[in-house]
């Protein structure tokens, strides 16, 4: 109740300074729009024993385990470096400057920051576990599991190789989640404020960090009058048990929320998804904590862009005089795991025509050709749809006239794939593998009058397999077609 307290009386002194109440609705900012193409449309694979594989996935990804190569796409010479880059660590005044590999993130603070980002999903709510369908994605283009939106905005109609990645393989996402939160860690001391020491290994320390992975906005400023400064410290993660249960998720800022579910983990499969984490909370009754959270010098630092990085901010995380210690994760390591069993051996192969004369009509439909694409190799095979102008449509036999695919995964035979999921009523069905059928057909609407061509390019973004083109020749017969002009290369949005 102190700290509670404490903050109560620091928001009564703001409130009658009218410093922050121009600030107190701002969201976090939308600084990754979907791009002027529309957002991209993938497929992924959502794993049946997402507990397990996620953990492990956070776990690898956080101890830079996860992808050790970069890839690269031969046919556009696209390289895709998605390893985790390191870490640095300091204080203020001591800051080293190289990233260190050795250097970690605790893999509890990705696990929650993943819960609340997705609640552990990489694709849709109408994709059973264990099969493949559409991946998730936010209103404001967060893709998959880590609900990555920076670098995620279309803004040609294609996808490069690192965003059909990201958007179709959990592994890939988790890894790029991971490096997004190491290198808002790594933008302190020069655009962000310090906690504690800065050490990478105490939990209490990522605050900032965590903060700044939704946007280190005010509505995230725990001192932000908008909040209850009764809430608690820390949301309790929907634990019915927790003194403060009657505070729903949207009651708490991102940090309270992520540190939240750190200390109380939701309960899935009769079991717990991570060990509960012990930390502190910034501790207001501190004088340094209360007058570093003061919201002026959050305003100040925002209306100068983060420049120089709120050293005004910066707040001890040890204080022995409260007996306020920092605390580390408590995770066993497992040396022995490896990332090849969600790697695994892709090897893809296309059964189709590689060139297809379509005809388009007023009603916005088309004849249209079919392409399978096989893995017949292991595990998951992430793949890439291209196409050279906006009118090619690109689509699974049973989807809307309005979606056109960006990319996908193909399964090999190692692998079940569910296509039922069980439940009280019916069984649970599922298959060796799975194969992408993929529908080539015209967008009438988009294309001139008459004839014209293009090509469709399918290409694996993991493993072996070649590049599959195919060339289109589009005619489109409406006789009052509505001819909209279009850039070369820019595909139709989804």
């Amino acid at each position: 109740m102190v700290g509670a307290l404490a903050r109560l009386g620091a928001i009564g002194a703001i409130l009658s300074l009218g410093v922050a109440l121009n600030m107190a609705q701002q969201d976090a900012p939308g600084a990754f729009a979907c791009g002027a193409a529309g957002p991209y449309d993938f497929d992924t694979y959502e794993p049946e024993k997402y507990d397990q594989v996620y953990s492990r996935s956070i776990e690898l990804a956080t101890a830079g385990r996860a992808i050790n190569g970069v890839y690269t796409v031969t046919s556009t010479a696209e390289t895709v470096d998605l390893r985790f880059q390191g870490l640095t660590k300091g204080p203020r005044t001591a800051r080293t400057t190289n990233l260190d590999k050795t250097l970690t993130i605790p893999p509890t603070i990705f696990k929650a920051i993943a819960w609340i980002e997705s609640d552990w999903q990489s694709a849709s709510t109408s994709v059973p576990y264990g099969g493949v369908g559409k991946s998730l994605r936010s209103f404001d283009c967060g893709y998959g599991i880590g609900q990555i939106t920076s670098t995620m905005g279309n803004a040609t109609g294609n996808a490069t190789a690192r965003q059909a990645l990201i958007g179709t393989h959990f592994l890939y996402n988790i890894a790029e989640g991971v490096r997004i939160l190491a290198e808002k860690w790594n933008s302190a001391p020069k655009f962000r404020p310090i906690a504690g020491n800065g050490d990478p290994s105490a939990l209490e320390d990522w605050y900032f960090a965590i903060w700044s992975y939704n946007g280190f906005a005010f509505i995230n400023h725990p001192l932000n009058p908008v909040f209850d400064p009764l809430r608690g410290e820390a949301w309790s993660c929907g634990n019915p048990a927790a003194p403060n249960a009657d505070y729903t998720r949207g009651s708490f800022t991102y940090p309270e929320k992520v540190y939240g579910c750190m200390k109380n983990p939701p309960v899935r499969n009769n079991a717990k998804l991570w060990q509960a984490q012990v930390f502190d909370m910034p501790h207001f009754a501190d004088e340094r904590v209360a007058k570093a959270f003061d919201p002026k010098n959050y305003l100040d630092c925002s209306e100068a862009d983060f420049a120089n990085g709120c050293p005004l901010m910066d707040y001890p995380t040890t204080i022995p005089e409260l007996k306020v210690v920092t605390h580390k994760d408590t995770t066993p390591p497992d040396p022995s795991a490896t990332a090849a069993a969600f790697l695994g051996d892709p090897r893809l192969t296309y059964a189709g025509p590689t060139a297809v004369s379509l005809t388009g009509y007023a009603d916005g439909t088309s004849t249209t050709s079919t392409v399978t694409v096989t893995n017949a190799g292991a595990g998951l095979g992430p793949y890439r749809i291209r196409t050279s102008v906006p009118w090619i449509r690109v689509h699974h036999p049973n989807d809307g006239l309005d979606r056109s695919l960006d990319g996908g995964v193909v399964v090999g035979a190692d692998m079940e794939v569910v296509i039922q999921a069980p439940t009280a009523s019916r069984p649970r069905i599922a298959q060796k593998g799975y194969a992408s059928t993929l529908v080539i057909a015209l967008a009438p609407g988009l294309m001139p009058p008459g004839q014209s061509t293009g090509k469709v390019w399918i290409e694996p973004l993991a493993g072996g397999g070649g590049v599959y083109e195919i060339s289109v020749t589009g005619n489109n017969t409406a006789a009052a077609a509505k001819y909209r002009s279009f850039l070369p290369g820019l595909a139709s949005g989804n």
